[in-house]
């Protein structure tokens, strides 16, 4: 199993962070952990809004993968189209499109378990992704007075502490391990037929993983 290997954001200057173009849901969530690290080193408020603005991109590209992965990488440009402009459309398609999204994560892991050199999966709580994409945004309107809010020190450390709170648990899931999804239309039929009893509600993990070790699909 190849191991994740992801570059130190600490320590990074604000040109080192722009000039990052990885700009993906890691790419994003990485500029926004070396924000709130420069925060610490240049305790103002521009960092603090960066982060957010960057995490909240990382957000939407996770929850973009996650629609692709649950398709089965078969995203059709019109939902594809339906979800660039409303970000909840995220989650209504893959509950549309996938309706046992959730069952679907469940069996892979199954499978994953079996094998010895499978990389570890991460799972993600999509509305708890929507729910930490709204309170970020929080921080890039107007909060108050500038007295009180954006140059006030103890308004900032409070800040700094609720944005990391919110975007360092993504981060540490993100780099824990991949996300990934075992679609039907690419299972072996025998693996497929567990699914469909799983599915079903007529066979428990246990027998999932006895049926699979025993028919190695």
């Amino acid at each position: 199993m190849s191991e994740l290997r992801i570059p130190s954001h600490v320590g990074k200057t604000p040109a080192e962070i722009i000039a990052i173009e990885q700009l993906d849901a890691g790419g994003h969530l990485y500029k926004s952990m070396a924000w709130l690290n420069y925060f610490e080193r240049v305790p103002v408020f521009s960092p603090l809004l960066y982060a957010c603005i960057d995490a909240r991109y990382g957000i939407e590209y996770l929850l973009f993968e996650e629609l692709v992965i649950s398709t089965g990488a078969n995203l059709s440009q019109a939902d594809y189209q339906r979800c660039t402009g409303e970000r909840n459309r995220f989650i209504k398609t893959i509950e549309q499109l996938t309706p046992d999204y959730l069952l679907l994560k469940r069996f892979t892991r199954l499978v994953a378990s079996l094998e010895p050199r499978a990389p570890k999966l991460v799972d993600w709580n999509l509305k708890g992704l929507m729910r930490d994409w709204g309170e970020l945004s929080h921080f890039l309107h107007w909060v108050g007075a500038r007295g009180l809010t954006t140059e006030d020190a103890a308004w900032l450390a409070a800040a700094h502490e609720k944005i990391g709170a919110t975007v360092k648990p993504i981060w540490i899931n993100l780099t824990s391990g991949r996300s990934a999804m075992l679609h039907p239309k690419d299972m072996h039929p025998i693996a497929k037929g567990v699914w469909e009893q799983f599915k079903r509600g007529e066979i428990d993990e246990a027998t999932v993983k006895f049926q699979l070790t025993v028919l190695r699909p």
